[in-house]
């Protein structure tokens, strides 16, 4: 629960607590709470730590713990370790003058505990007061000496909370230290997806990186970062450096493959995959297999991408992806039925992917089976009511069994749960006019040239005859400069 893991840990086996903690916990909820001592409180919060938060119905471990704070601040304010856990709790509850209320107290007995002073200079920052917190964070870092290990656990609370000015500094004397604080900020990379945490994560990582350039590691979560950012060409330069560095490095290789497979180098994947599988264990690269697969299929080896998807689905039946993709390989070429079965696996296992039913409702429509495609469509509207491919696909497979009517009431469905899609609104467009409907139609036209003049070819894609129809190319000439003969 709480950030400096170090109160948790026991410097010497000696020190290890002895009493029995069950026998505590009863006691204190008995309120029998007068007697305990200072190291029996810290040992009864770190119970009931272990049973936070407590399930739906069963006692509350969190109050305990409230209550042993409470009483810790109480009887022993001179103890830091129970207003830092009090400032903690506080700032999850987002009540941050109080919380630095429980510090500031803390600090008049123990002024140069840098534990107090680096939560009191976060919780300036979480207040937007970056003045303060940066004195602060620097009277802290000049009163912590070597340590590294609250280093790394201060950095790590700073990135917790997403205070990324104040965690630099911190990086910095860190790695003066020689702290390890490469595994930190990969856990950050790992479980998050937000574009802005990463790019606040990249400068930090590049520092690690000039610090010590021939450390594999930081390569490798240099790596990571551009990929999370979709910078595919900057990953890959620094995978390579990390598989130059180790060449045994096989999550930097995995990292490596599957950025060749995002910036489209099949053959490179291939080569290099070949290469590398003859110096790992058999396992080693089996995660990266679907995607070795269509790479085959990229590369024309039809065949082989088959033989593999074969191969990794009788190992890995309940895999979605390489359902679908096996049945790409089919659908691609024209061959429906052969392709359907697996797009229906596909589908079966994984509803929430709104592609496995878009492309199995395709291969039904490719098969003239209207049975089929037009009650799965009308499923997906219930599934995935925010796609626009879905009442776009669905859209044009009425319109071409000669309903636009029908078509029109799909894409007005489609349009109430992305009112200002501008391919909807061409969409639209396109049909009212093929509906007799002229002045709605070019009433919704001049919707998706306010949105997107740039996109109004998508009329004629969807309905060539458009190109003649003169109010249509006059309301265009309104909002761009192309003319059509």
């Amino acid at each position: 629960m709480p950030f400096f893991s170090s109160d948790w840990d026991d410097e010497e086996e000696d020190d290890a607590f002895e009493g029995d903690l069950n026998a505590l916990a009863r006691d204190f909820e008995r309120k029998s709470r007068d007697s305990f001592s200072a190291r029996e409180l810290i040992e009864l919060f770190k119970y009931y730590s272990n049973q936070f938060p407590s399930a739906k119905g069963e006692f509350k471990a969190d109050t305990y713990m409230r209550l042993i704070l409470e009483q810790g601040l109480q009887r022993f304010p001179y103890i830091p370790d129970f207003a830092i856990h009090m400032a903690e709790w506080l700032i999850r509850e987002k009540k941050y003058k109080k919380a630095r209320k429980y510090i500031e107290q803390s600090l008049a007995y123990t002024p140069f505990e840098p534990t107090l002073i680096f939560m009191d200079s976060m919780i300036w920052g979480l207040q937007n007061e970056p003045d303060k917190a940066l004195d602060a964070l620097l009277n802290a870092l000049n009163t912590c000496g070597d340590d590294e290990g609250l280093l790394e656990e201060v950095l790590d609370m700073l990135l917790h909370h997403k205070q990324y000015n104040l965690a630099m500094p911190v990086l910095e004397r860190a790695l003066e230290l020689g702290a390890e604080v490469n595994g930190i900020l990969e856990k950050y990379l790992e479980n998050t997806d937000e574009t802005g945490l990463m790019g606040a994560l990249l400068p930090m990582i590049e520092k690690i990186v000039d610090q010590d350039p021939y450390s594999h590691e930081a390569w490798y979560v240099l790596g990571s970062a551009h990929m999370a950012l979709r910078e595919f060409e900057k990953a890959l330069t620094a995978l390579d450096y990390a598989v130059t560095i180790h060449e045994n490095f096989a999550d930097a290789w995995l990292a490596y493959f599957e950025c060749l497979y995002e910036s489209e180098k099949y053959s490179q994947l291939i080569a290099h995959y070949n290469e590398q599988v003859q110096r790992f264990p058999k396992k080693t690269f089996q995660e990266i297999e679907g995607l070795l697969a269509w790479s085959y299929y990229e590369t024309g080896d039809i065949k082989g991408s088959r033989a593999l998807y074969k191969e990794v689905l009788k190992r890995e039946p309940h895999d979605a992806e390489c359902w679908y993709s096996m049945g790409l390989t089919y659908h691609y070429e024209g061959n429906y039925s052969a392709a359907i079965p697996y797009l229906e696996k596909a589908y079966d296992l994984d509803k929430f992917e709104s592609d496995y039913g878009l492309v199995l409702a395709s291969a039904y429509l490719g098969i003239e089976s209207k049975d089929q495609w037009e009650p799965l469509y009308e499923t997906l509207s219930i599934e995935h009511p925010n796609t626009p491919e879905l009442w776009l696909d669905y859209s044009l497979a009425v319109s071409e069994s000669g309903d636009r009517e029908r078509a029109l009431e799909i894409i007005e469905q489609g349009l109430q749960n992305n009112p200002s899609n501008p391919q909807l609104l061409y969409r639209m467009g396109a049909l009212c006019y093929l509906c007799g409907h002229q002045p709605a139609a070019i009433f919704v036209l001049e919707k998706a040239l306010e949105i997107a003049p740039e996109e109004h070819f998508l009329l004629f894609t969807f309905a060539p005859e458009l190109k003649k129809a003169t109010s249509i190319l006059e309301c265009i000439l309104r909002f761009t400069t192309i003319r059509y003969e």
